[in-house]
């Protein structure tokens, strides 16, 4: 469940300062997640059950390679799971895909089975916080599968601008074993009264929402 709710969350690249945004689910608070340039630390305390509880590290940073190419590669740890992902991708082609323990790779953790034009959870996230108006379709991968994010409508009301959009896992498996979760919905809300500011993300799936307010 934890990677299935803070898995859109992984990696805010290009941000200035360390930001703090609070996690909620069902009305409590269950953690908070502070970023950092291009590093994030989601720590989850007080999900139900403690099914989630425990922390999500990642980030994305440009690095090169014994042959000289420079390439993006993104990193991902999830302590309680004692799960490591690393992707190296150049020009939105994956070119290595690297998971811990061997036995958490899916099908989609072959680089060849990966679709061009994928883009990084850093990419995609900073595109939202960044966005003039409402996001536009996005693809993304996390080592072990490929999500899509289309905008689906929007609502303007004062000055907050409403952002519908759909998370869709488009090649590889569901989150969640044994559910494999494989669609949610997105709102994202900016506050537009002084240029345009991200105010809240939700994503959900029937009865769980998770509420990421800045």
């Amino acid at each position: 469940m934890r990677l299935f709710l803070i898995v859109l969350f992984a990696s805010f690249a290009g941000l200035a300062s360390a930001q703090t945004f609070q996690l909620s689910l069902g009305g409590g608070s269950i953690g908070t997640m502070s970023v950092t340039g291009d590093s994030i630390r989601a720590n989850v305390t007080d999900s139900p059950l403690g099914l989630a509880n425990g922390a999500f590290i990642a980030s994305a940073k440009r690095v090169q390679m014994a042959d000289g190419r420079v390439v993006t590669q993104y990193l991902s740890d999830t302590p309680r799971k004692a799960r490591k992902i690393s992707v190296l991708s150049d020009g939105g082609q994956v070119i290595e895909t690297t998971v811990s323990p061997s036995d958490d790779r899916t099908p989609l953790s072959d680089p060849a089975a990966v679709p061009a034009g994928v883009s990084t959870p850093v990419t995609v996230l900073n595109a939202i916080i960044n966005a003039r108006g409402c996001p536009g379709t996005m693809r993304f991968y996390d080592g072990r599968r490929v999500i899509t994010l289309s905008p689906t409508g929007s609502t303007q009301s004062g000055a907050m601008l409403s952002c519908d959009m759909s998370y869709r896992v488009t090649a590889g498996p569901g989150h969640l074993s044994p559910l494999y979760i494989k669609n949610a919905t997105m709102e994202v809300s900016y506050d537009t009264s002084a240029g345009q500011s991200l105010a809240e993300i939700q994503i959900g799936n029937g009865p769980f929402t998770l509420y990421v307010t800045r």
